[in-house]
This record gives structure tokens, C-alpha cells and sequence, in this order.
């Protein structure tokens, strides 16, 4: 991000709490491996030699139809640094490290790789049996892994938005809206067809940056169907769409830009926007709040908290719409209030931030994904397997919530920054 001195949180990184120290203060390397929930042992790991597989690598690349010929293991044998496999039709091996590879699915099953920094190596995660444990902690909160859906019921998924859209479209037949359809989006809009192609990229440029983050391979849906659009010219016919068709109460739309609806049964997202007068804005707006859309779908219907939820939302518009200076100007506001009164607010870690907090959640979101994506990353896959997302925090940064917010005041020059 540009425009501001970022800070550093400094604290230690991704240090599972297992990790005990043992005699002569060496690491306990089989408390730090069991740590990783359903990773699978050295003997499974010999049973896989031999084995067909396909080996997905973090760019989502897929090198299929190999054969696994052996792990080389870190010090403790129940880790992998190495790959070694065999191509159809060669003689000789070919070598691939573990942290280029997200997913190995070997004799029918599926592994992905997870990083023991603590142990400079990667371990393998039964992906059935790490789904079951997440589902059955989700399942205890009210929550659920959203089902991995076939061709078929993908298809059938978007022939239901597309009648949705074309019952919108029925109701504002005074306008002329036109349905444009991508690999992931289905947008429909009233504005001129110039203007949508601009608005596309920042949505795809969106996937890739949060992907990124995420282990989400290029490429992957992981929308229901997929996300649905209805963006107005005019703010009189957001509106109106809101109240009568998403049945909003007028108060909610008051002042509001665009909205992000999200359906906690099925996951499906619908965002609603209006395009105002500055198209810059409206950009942020739209990546910001498909971004919600995004956090809603990823892995389970767990919810990231609001601080995190609305940081994350203004991290990624700021890099996706660089030519809007929003985010920015948030960012210093929220320091200028803080440095006069040093109060943030019980609500900042609540249900629901207020509007002024988002300057903190974005600087925060940014110094901690700069200082370490890959640990920023994992914690946001814990929180949406069902871990407490103070928990996650301590885990993959070792801080609390209070040591979190108390490293971003002395960064602003506010040491004594209190919560209330």
C-alpha cells in the first residue's frame, strides 16, 4: 500500500504452542508435528511410495500422471522437504520442493502441504480426515464446510442466479439492463457496456490477491455458481432494488454505496452497488464489497470477525484500485482522531466496528500480511475451520488482541492506546 510508513509487528511467527523445549533448550520436533491436525506419519508417508498421483503446485499448475517415488524428510521424519516423482515415459526422477506444492493426491486420496516453519519443513494433511475434524467443530458452532459441488450442480447453481437476474431485470424494465457473464462472475448492470470491462479486471485482479493469500489456486471457483452483480447507474435504483427485491429496510441502504448479501445456507452472495459520480470510489467500493463475498465462500460459512472482515476488504481494494485514495485517507483520519484521544473502542474487537475503525483494521491487516503472508494466511484458515479467531492470532503471530492493538499505537506515535 502506498502513501503511509508501514509497521512491523515484532513478535514471533507461526510458533505452534506445542512447540516444548527439551533438554539442552532443543526444540521437541514431535510436539511441534503433532500440532498439525490430521497430518500423517512417517510409515503412511512410506506407504505412498510407489503410489500414481497428481501434484498440484501454488500457482496451480497440476503435473498429472506421475508416480511418487520418495519423500526426503526433515529432521523429523514425519516431515517432507522434497518430492522426488517419476513422468510417464522417463528414466529419470524429477524433484519438486514441498513449499512449491499446495495439494499431492496419491492412491486416491488427497494431502494438502502445510508449512512447520519451526521445523524448516512441510508435513501432509489427510484432506478427508482433516475435513471431517473441521466439520464436526463447525457443525458444534452452528456452522458448516461448504460442500464441494459437482459440474452439474454448479450448472444448475447458475441457471438459479440467471432466473434471479432475469426477475430483476423483469422489475426494472425501465432500464436497460444487460447480463455479462465471466468464468466467475454474472453482472447485471444498466451502465454503458464501455465502462463494465475496467470494473472485471479489478474483480479478477481481486481473486488473484486473495488467493494468493489463501492457498486458493488460480483459477479455482469458489463461488456457488457464481457471484452475482446488479450494479445501477443511479443511486434512486439501488434503492429500490434493495428495498422491494432483497426486502432491506430503507434505513439500511441510507448513505450506503454498495451492500453484500450472503446467504448462510446455501453461501450464495449477491452484491448490489450503485456507481455514483466518481469512478474511482466506486471501484474500491465494489472490490471492498465482494471481498465480503469472498470470506463468506472461502472453506465454510465460520465468520472472520468484523475488525479483520472490513481490514482485509480494505487491504485488497487498495492494491486492486490503486487510483482511489479512500483507503488512504481513512487510515490517516483514524490516526488523527486517535492521536487527540487515544481511545479506540470496545467495539473495535465487537460484533461490529464503526466506520472510523476501518482505518486501523486496513493498516493493521497490511503490516501483518507484509511481515508474514504465509502465517497471515494460515490464521485466516483457522478461523474459518472453526478455531476462535484469538486463538488463530496467538498461534500464528503470538500476540493477543490487546498486544495487537498496542504494537499499532506505538507505530502511530500513540503508546498508551487503550480499547476504552
Amino acid at each position: 500500500m502506498r502513501g503511509y510508513v508501514r509497521f512491523v509487528l515484532a513478535v514471533a511467527l507461526f510458533v505452534p504452542p506445542a512447540m516444548a523445549q527439551g533438554k539442552a533448550g532443543k526444540t521437541d520436533r514431535s510436539k511441534s508435528a503433532d500440532a498439525i491436525e490430521c497430518s500423517v506419519t512417517s510409515g503412511q508417508l512410506d506407504k505412498l511410495n510407489g503410489s500414481p498421483a497428481e501434484l498440484v503446485l501454488v500457482n496451480g499448475k497440476r503435473i498429472k500422471d506421475v508416480t511418487i517415488v520418495k519423500f526426503v524428510r526433515g529432521s523429523n521424519k514425519d516431515t517432507v522437504r522434497t518430492v522426488v516423482y517419476l513422468r510417464p515415459k522417463r528414466k529419470t526422477a524429477s524433484r519438486l520442493r514441498a513449499g512449491a506444492l499446495v495439494r499431492i493426491v496419491a492412491a486416491e486420496r488427497a494431502y494438502d502441504l502445510v508449512a512447520v516453519p519451526a521445523l524448516k519443513a512441510w508435513m501432509l494433511v489427510d484432506v478427508d480426515e482433516k475435513t471431517k475434524a473441521v466439520s464436526a467443530r463447525l457443525k458444534a458452532k452452528g456452522r458448516q464446510v461448504w460442500p464441494k459441488l459437482s459440474a452439474e450442480q454448479q450448472a444448475d447453481a447458475v441457471r438459479e442466479h440467471k432466473k434471479f437476474l432475469a426477475d430483476v431485470r423483469r422489475k426494472f424494465s425501465g432500464l436497460p439492463l444487460r447480463l455479462y457473464e465471466t468464468k466467475f462472475f454474472l453482472f447485471l448492470t444498466d451502465m454503458p457496456a464501455a465502462q463494465i470491462g475496467v470494473y472485471i479486471a479489478h474483480l479478477d485482479k481481486m481473486s488473484v490477491e486473495l488467493g494468493k493469500r489463501f492457498g486458493v489456486p488460480p483459477g479455482e471457483n469458489i463461488w456457488r455458481g457464481k457471484a452475482v452483480f446488479v450494479v445501477f447507474v443511479n443511486q434512486a435504483s439501488f434503492v429500490q432494488f434493495e428495498t422491494s427485491v432483497m426486502k432491506m429496510p430503507l434505513a439500511s441502504t441510507n448513505r450506503k454505496q454498495g451492500i453484500c448479501h450472503q446467504n448462510n445456507r446455501n453461501g450464495d452472495v449477491i452484491v448490489a452497488c450503485h456507481r455514483g459520480n466518481d469512478p474511482n470510489y466506486f471501484a474500491q467500493v465494489l472490490v471492498h464489497e465482494t471481498t465480503h463475498g469472498y470470506l463468506h465462500r472461502f472453506k465454510s460459512s465460520a465468520r472472520v470477525p468484523s475488525w479483520l472482515n472490513e481490514g482485509i476488504a480494505e487491504w485488497v481494494s487498495t492494491i486492486v484500485v490503486r487510483s482511489s485514495p479512500a483507503p488512504l485517507k481513512r487510515q490517516a483520519e483514524a490516526v488523527l482522531r486517535l492521536k487527540q484521544t487515544g481511545v479506540v473502542g470496545p467495539s473495535f474487537f465487537g460484533k461490529k466496528i464503526e466506520s472510523w475503525h476501518y482505518g486501523i483494521a486496513s493498516r493493521i491487516t497490511d503490516s501483518m500480511i507484509t511481515q508474514n503472508s504465509r502465517a497471515f494466511g494460515a490464521w485466516i484458515v483457522s478461523i474459518k475451520e472453526g478455531v476462535e479467531w484469538s486463538q488463530g492470532l496467538q498461534k500464528t503471530f503470538g500476540v493477543t488482541p490487546q498486544q495487537l492493538l498496542l504494537r499499532y499505537g506505538r507505530s502511530i506515535g500513540v503508546p498508551m492506546i487503550r480499547l476504552q
